[in-house]
């Protein structure tokens, strides 16, 4: 199964384990709103993670309990390429969180 990691445990995964990838699309960072930033960068310590600037791929999924969710990834013509082919496929949520739970 592919994996799309998260260096940070983020509330919008709700700490889902796997996610359906829905689509794929190319935005640019200083086109982003706020609400959009604070959503995607912050994590459940109440830090955000710093977006990279100028192009970037933004992600959609509906993870396994149903919730949806995006996240936003440096920008290379090869990462584009490859999320586009894994449209509609499932990925494993790897995550500190999940991590920690498997250890427990």
């Amino acid at each position: 199964m592919n994996k799309i990691k998260f260096s940070h445990n983020y509330p919008k995964l709700w700490n889902q384990e796997t996610a359906y990838l829905i689509k794929v699309r190319v935005i640019v960072s200083e086109s982003l709103n706020k609400d959009l930033i604070e959503y995607d960068t912050k994590t459940s310590d109440g830090k955000y993670y710093e977006l990279p600037k100028g192009r970037l791929i933004q992600l959609f999924f509906i993870g396994n309990v149903s919730i949806p969710f995006c996240t936003i990834r440096r920008y290379t013509p090869e990462k584009l390429l490859y999320y586009l082919d894994l449209v509609n496929t499932t990925f494993k949520i790897d995550s500190p969180v999940n991590a920690k739970e498997k250890v427990e």
